[in-house]
């Protein structure tokens, strides 16, 4: 009898003992699930006869898993959203994300083949910066309705959304979400936003406290879902991050530990298949950014698109190019960007894998981009010029040199601007600046651009030339060589990665600004070194300048700037030209 009742004792032991994990695991493991299903009368409800789809990207932002034969998938219970990449033959009747405490977790899909074409236009849209300020919502809903006119087939908002949501209260940034997303309404193709560092709500205002709602990523997430997804069109996959991470109580620039996990399994899926990639602070100042990129080059990244810069700029971000677009406020409405770029976003045509993109400021009915020769030309070169007309067809194109003989050039009609070509021999003319313009035809008459060339074997510019011609060169590449004269980078000065350096050559003196060089870094300088720099010409207001922590330095010690770096007149300086370092590897000793 004993022996009876020890042994089922010991039996109970082994049962609680295989149970109880099993069950407190069950417990902290829950899970979801739901079916993506083929909408087929499009009412968001899976009726009778509407089979599940399999092969469906599902993920709850750290796992990533795919729907079974009859469209059903399982996931965790983590993260902010259960969400699905949307494939490029069909489009949502449902909204693409749900919230994971949702008790409807299906999602519907509707058959869209046209998707699943190689060629298509769409537009990148970038620091829009909305407040409630009459005049910046009538320039931006100016913008929209000639988006509608182009017709793209999405757009896609790369950023900055609203005008400082990180420095004000919870309840002013509400006021800006909503005048957004009441301004996007009006678009007539899908939008897909990204988060940009002045969306990340009250981080750096001390009257907005973290427990309150909207605080840090919840307001985007509120009005826009997942702060990083992916979807398919075309013969691409589309990847939009978020390198915004609050470590500390401070804003830093990585993609986080557990999206690079979600990004990595992602991309497991959709092996071969190249790749666009959208975020808004360019790449050079994440602290992760090599170990970014290298996955990314594993998996065919076609192109990357950014902006938080405002201004236009083509990098080479280790072999994946990254283009840098102009802001629709342009300098935080104040007028041009710094590179003297307008109001404007870009337009983007895919033929293919050819991807080539035109940056159009809004309101312009006519444009001329010379896309090549740059500022400095030696040889035998290709002349290139993008061709954009709202007044009927491109009927001819001619260059001139210096006011000379109209030479016809080439042209190649495009889906929404032309392109004409033309070779040209600077090496007929003598060393030193030229002016080529560029003449269009269209069905209403003429228009033209005007742009000074340089016609020389030398990358290297003086100073002093720089100076004297900077429109020239302005938000072009340049590359100047001197001695640092001044050094105030990093720690005690400012920010690692960020500061400014002063150098002069026997022509001049100029300022270089490091505006977020972390990756990599710029080299440690010291007053004597001699360098090479390529930096970028740009000018600020002062009016920007009296708004930005960025400039304080220049701001303070405006009156010791080299010589003809200061705009102005009687009344004082307007602006300040500087040159802007995009890249630590961009500096040579």
């Amino acid at each position: 009898m004993t022996r009876s009742l020890g042994v089922r004792i010991f039996i109970a032991l082994v049962v609680i003992l295989v149970i109880l994990p099993a069950a407190c695991k069950a417990e902290s493991e829950v899970t979801v699930g739901g079916t993506v299903f083929e909408d087929l009368d499009g009412d968001g409800i899976m009726d009778a006869g509407e089979g599940g789809i399999p092969d469906i990207l599902v993920s709850n932002g750290i796992t990533v898993t795919v729907t079974d034969e009859g469209g059903s998938y399982q996931l965790l219970q983590e993260g902010y959203f259960v969400f699905i990449t949307t494939p490029n033959d069909y489009t949502t009747t449902t909204p693409w994300y749900r919230g994971i405490t949702e008790h409807d977790l299906d999602f519907g899909l509707s058959p869209a083949p046209e998707k699943a074409e190689d060629e298509f236009v769409f537009v990148q849209i970038t620091d829009i910066h909305l407040d409630t300020e009459e005049e910046h919502i009538a320039i931006f809903e100016q913008a929209i309705d000639e988006i509608n006119d182009i017709a793209p087939s999405f757009v896609i908002a790369t950023g900055d959304l609203v005008l400082k949501g990180d420095g004000v209260t919870i309840s002013q940034a509400r006021e800006w979400f909503d005048a957004y997303s009441n301004s996007i309404r009006d678009l007539e193709m899908p939008i897909y936003n990204v988060i940009g560092n002045h969306d990340v709500v009250g981080i750096h205002c001390e009257q907005a406290a973290e427990t309150e709602p909207g605080y840090n990523e919840e307001m985007y997430r509120d009005y826009f879902g997942p702060t990083y997804y992916s979807f398919d069109w075309g013969s691409y996959h589309y990847l939009v991050l978020d390198p915004n991470e609050l470590v500390d109580g401070h804003q830093v620039y990585r993609i986080p530990d557990s999206q690079l996990e979600w990004l990595r399994q992602d991309l497991a899926h959709r092996q071969g298949m190249p790749l666009l990639v959208f975020f808004h602070e360019p790449t050079t100042s994440w602290e992760n950014r090599t170990q970014v990129l290298n996955l990314l080059k594993q998996h065919q990244a076609m192109m990357m698109f950014s902006g938080h810069w405002h201004f236009d700029i083509l990098m080479d971000s280790y072999g994946i190019p990254e283009q840098v677009t102009g802001a629709i406020c342009a300098e935080w409405w104040l007028g041009p960007g710094a590179d003297g770029s307008p109001f404007g976003y870009r337009i983007v045509d895919i033929d293919g894998e050819a991807i080539s993109t035109f940056y159009k400021g809004v309101g312009e009915e006519r444009a001329i981009d010379i896309i090549s020769p740059g500022t400095i030309a030696s040889g035998e070169i290709a002349l290139i010029a993008q061709l954009y007309t709202e007044r009927g067809a491109i009927q001819e194109a001619y260059y001139s040199v210096d006011g000379g003989q109209a030479v016809a050039m080439q042209i190649e009609e495009g889906a929404v601007w032309d392109t004409a070509t033309a070779l040209w021999d600077s090496a007929q003319l003598a060393a030193g600046y030229h002016t080529i313009a560029i003449e269009a035809r269209d069905a209403e008459g003429t228009f033209s651009r005007e742009v000074e060339v340089k016609v020389s074997g030398e990358e290297i510019v003086p100073i002093g030339e720089l100076i004297s011609h900077f429109e020239a060169y302005r938000g072009e590449y340049a590359t100047v060589k001197g001695e640092v004269t001044f050094v105030a980078m990093g720690p005690p000065f400012a920010k690692e990665g960020t500061g400014a350096i002063v150098i002069s050559d026997e022509t001049g003196g100029m300022v270089i600004v490091t505006g977020e060089c972390l990756a990599p870094l710029p080299p440690p300088l010291a007053a004597g070194d001699l360098i090479e720099v390529k930096a970028l010409p740009l000018q600020y207001s002062m009016e920007a300048i009296e708004m930005s922590d960025e400039f304080g330095m220049i701001q303070q010690y405006a009156y010791l700037l080299p010589e003809g770096l200061l705009v102005g007149d009687e009344a004082g300086p307007q602006a300040v030209r500087i040159m802007r370092l995009l890249s630590g590897d961009d500096v040579q000793k």
